[in-house]
């Protein structure tokens, strides 16, 4: 015991913490504003799952080992945390532990048991973390010396601790407790040290010395211990182990009912935020809060990039490096940003327009020297990226990467006027014909003659409306799959009819390539038109459609109940209002469109229609369900053209291919033009067909 010796450490150590997390924070709280304050139940369930379950880890079989061997790491700093607790009790007080853990209860046992095996895994973990960054080398790790200044300091944490019980045991049981250390000895549950084989084992190594050697071997790994921590804790907020620190929080205050952050509605109608350059993100102190502690908790593992279609083909988005230059940029300002802040406190509570002019004035002055999009972020790295989300679904603290890119493209457009200049025609097209394609918006329906489909101007007493989309209605290969799926809705008897001339693109196209002013014009158009029809259920045809009305829309008052059509087919077929002969011949793959699978979680309907008429079943693609491979058009990128790298199509028909699959199931307009396209530039087009789950359907209902 040392009482002046512990104090010192504490204070000091705590303190300088203190000190620089008040700086993180407040730079945070300098931010703009969010509600993450709600649905308590739901949020502390995902900490549960995600965050201390470390599902995202465990849970993804492609890296299981590594997975396991980071959560073994989290589970026992968990464990370790009440033998750390006491550690600086014993400082003070002899023998010291927390309530109901001393040698009179079984828990304290089994505790002391508890941790003696978990020191001995997290030093295994450890182990094998510097071998896989030594030896095995995985391209997605950035090999950094902060990596192995961590390892070794969590090795240092095991073993000091291991060899300071290791040293208490030969004390006690080899020299007769000279120094009358305390131990656990209770009569009904034995010594402590027949419940801690590691610390035994570490103290047969050092058996041989002189009880005087090994007394200073324990008061030298206890105070070696107490100074790592210390020193492990301050170094944490320096560096990217800060996740060690904000993960449970990030975890804990992510999105709820939608993937991420949904994109704002901008209030284009006000003068100010033109003025301000407030329309998007123009600026880094423009992130909101909980983006800045999203850069806080990158964990630099390289996970999103390995799984984004745009690196994996050579493009210039590379998400570490996205993160690290937006957080770099973030404390470089970090002064100014809360500078800003301050003023615009003043702003609120001052309202003498000449000072408030003054002021704003002022906080000008502070934006940062760098302009976000062309020093920090260049161009096309901004306008690479397909908002796929497959980096967000496999990030295991839940960072939301895809609303901060949407945000600065919408900063790019309406602010900047900078896009790529290829966007223009297809955004022409839908700001004089409602739709991409430019076509005349009176041939909407033109693909419906002589099918004898209703539509609401003639008939609105129908049970659903079927949202056909542009591609279904325009495009000469998504016509195909319209036309199935109304054989498949007149089979079933389903009271439908279509809007025809009336329907507009959802503007989806707009709102990603940061056109909000236009898509707000065309939303604001449909929803007019379907609240004049009193339109309750839609059935789309098109994922990115299905997106746009069911989560989009309800910002602007359009609420309606929104299904995609497999999950519609699935239905009429589980009710018998549809019966599938299972007599599809040949190999049959699926291919998961990222809008209704990592959007929407539409995974099991697709696959069981398939399965109920396939007499070969379905094989998987090595990427599929929540890992799957974009086809390329998201994000607008169905617009522009790929100049850079590899085509992303073209890498996953090199996939299909490679699975030996005669044909390949979709469920989205965009990922059959892509795939399709895919086939005929590798020259499979007639060995591989690409087919929409409708038309498989169409083609097999008894």
């Amino acid at each position: 015991m040392n009482p002046l010796l512990m104090s010192l450490l504490i204070v000091v150590g705590l303190t300088l913490f203190g000190r620089t997390m008040y700086h993180k924070i407040l730079l945070l709280m300098a931010l703009e504003p969010t509600d993450r304050a709600n649905h308590i139940k739901e949020r502390i369930k995902n900490l549960v799952i995600i965050a201390f379950g470390q599902k995202r880890l465990v849970g993804r079989q492609k890296e299981r080992a590594s997975g396991l061997m980071h959560a073994l790491i989290f589970w026992g700093f968990c464990v370790l945390l009440i033998r750390s607790l006491n550690i600086y009790g014993e400082g003070f007080v002899k023998g010291c532990h927390l309530p109901f853990l001393g040698d009179n209860f079984i828990l304290g046992y089994f505790y002391i048991a508890l941790k003696d095996i978990m020191e001995a895994i997290v030093l295994a973990a450890v182990c094998y973390a510097g071998y896989r960054r030594l030896l095995l080398k995985p391209e997605r790790l950035h090999n950094t010396w902060e990596a192995y200044l961590v390892l070794g300091m969590i090795g240092i944490l095991m073993i000091s601790d291991l060899l300071y019980d290791g040293a208490r045991y030969n004390l006690i049981m080899l020299h007769n407790n000279p120094e009358q250390l305390h131990f656990f000895n209770n009569p009904q549950y034995g010594c402590e040290f027949l419940w801690t084989p590691f610390s035994v084992v570490a103290g047969t190594l050092i058996s041989w010395m002189s009880a005087d050697t090994i007394n200073i071997i324990m008061v030298g790994m206890f105070w070696l211990h107490v100074i790592t921590q210390l020193t492990f804790l301050n170094l944490l907020p320096l560096g990217k182990h800060f996740h060690v620190i904000t993960a449970l929080p990030n975890v804990f205050l992510k999105s709820l009912g939608y993937p991420h952050e949904k994109t704002e509605l901008l209030d284009l109608e006000d003068e100010s935020v033109w003025e301000d350059e407030s329309l998007g993100i123009n600026h880094i102190h423009q992130l909101n809060w909980k983006q800045g502690l999203d850069l806080y908790t990158c964990t630099e593992c390289g996970r999103c990039k390995e799984v984004c279609p745009a690196y994996t083909t050579d493009k210039p988005l590379n998400l570490h490096d996205f993160n690290d230059k937006l957080k770099s940029e973030l404390s470089d300002n970090a002064d100014n940003i809360i500078k800003r802040a301050e003023l615009s406190a003043g702003i609120k509570l001052d309202g003498d327009p000449e000072q408030i002019d003054k002021i704003k004035a002022e906080m000008m002055e502070l934006n940062s020297e760098k302009q976000l999009i062309g020093d920090v972020i260049a161009e096309d790295t901004l306008w690479a990226c397909t908002t796929c989300r497959a980096c967000e679904e496999v990030c295991p603290v839940t960072i939301e990467h895809i609303p901060r890119i949407m945000a600065m493209r919408q900063g790019q457009t309406l602010m900047a006027g900078v896009y790529p200049q290829e966007l223009n025609t297809a955004l022409k097209g839908l700001e004089r014909n409602g739709n991409p394609w430019g076509i005349g918006y009176d041939q909407r329906a033109d693909w419906a003659d002589g099918l004898d489909v209703k539509k609401m101007a003639d008939d609105a007493d129908v049970d659903y409306l079927l949202w056909v989309g542009c591609a279904g209605s325009f495009d000469d290969r998504a016509k195909k799959v319209s036309v199935s799926l109304i054989k498949i809705l007149q089979k079933a008897g389903v009271n439908f009819a279509i809007l025809g001339k009336e329907e507009k693109c959802t503007g989806d196209f707009a709102r990603r390539a940061g056109n909000e002013m236009l898509y707000q014009m065309t939303a604001q158009e449909n929803i007019e038109t379907l609240n004049n029809y009193k339109v309750k259920k839609i059935i789309a045809a098109c994922p990115h459609c299905l997106n746009t009305l069911k989560h989009e829309y309800p910002q602007m008052g359009g609420n309606y109940e929104v299904i995609h059509h497999t999950e519609f087919i699935e239905q009429l077929i589980k009710t018998g209002k549809i019966t599938l002969n299972k007599s599809f011949q040949g190999s049959l793959t699926y291919h998961d469109p990222c809008y209704l699978g990592r959007y929407n979680s539409v995974y099991d309907q697709p696959r069981s229609i398939l399965q109920s008429m396939s007499k070969d079943g379905l094989k998987e693609l090595d990427r599929h369900g929540r890992e799957s491979f974009c086809c390329g058009a998201g994000g607008g990128r169905m617009w522009m053209e790929e100049t850079i790298g590899k085509r992303i199509n073209l890498e996953r028909a090199e996939e299909i291919v490679e699975q030996k699959a005669s044909n390949v199931a979709v469920g989205c307009p965009f990922c059959l033009t892509m795939l399709e396209d895919g086939m005929k530039d590798l020259g499979k087009e007639e060995e591989i067909k690409t087919l929409d789950i409708a038309e498989l359907v169409a083609d097999n209902m008894a």
